[in-house]
């Protein structure tokens, strides 16, 4: 009996087969691409999405989601809990105009607080509250499920080796693109 080599695979193992042969029949006609490194991309901007997805449908029950928690945890992270919203911008890799808007919704729901710079009071500065970082401690259980899944029985090394490829990468990107 034949089995349907299809129906062995995942969802996303099916996708990115699809888009490695897309990729293949553009090169046929287009020589001057190079079937690894599109291939790369594509599957870095795949799982992205896929990730960002992970996350989406676990926060939701919260009424967060991934930008939502994200600040929440930059916050935690910083000294005092809190930071400018223009330094988070890009540790959570959002607009300025994005970023005041989910700070509002933040703020209107309890879980930060705005107020003005003690250095500079044009500036505001956004600081967790005990609700938000009550919320951020008790989705961290839910985040990490989600990691661990993700990695499954990935071995240690492998995981070493793939963070140190995509270190190497965020620099090769820094030097192609040096004004970001």
């Amino acid at each position: 009996m034949a089995t349907n080599p299809s129906l062995m695979q995942g969802r996303l193992e099916m996708r990115a087969a699809e888009i490695e042969g897309a990729i293949v029949r553009v090169a046929a006609r287009f020589p001057e691409v190079n079937v690894a490194d599109t291939l790369i991309l594509r599957m870095l901007m795949l799982l992205g999405r896929e990730l960002s997805s992970l996350l989406e449908h676990a926060l939701a029950p919260h009424d967060l989601n991934d930008t939502d928690f994200r600040i929440l945890m930059s916050l935690v992270s910083q000294p005092d809990s809190v930071a400018c919203p223009s330094d988070l911008c890009a540790f959570v890799a959002q607009s300025p105009a994005n970023m005041t808007r989910v700070a509002d919704a933040l703020s209107e729901r309890g879980l930060i607080t705005r107020t003005a710079s003690e250095l500079d009071r044009r500036r505001t500065m956004l600081r967790i509250t005990p609700e938000g970082e009550a919320l951020s401690r008790s989705l961290l259980p839910v985040v990490t499920a989600i990691v661990r899944g993700v990695f499954g029985d990935m071995p240690q090394s492998s995981r070493r080796a793939l963070l140190e490829q995509l270190r190497a990468l965020t620099v090769q990107i820094d030097r192609h693109d040096p004004s970001r």
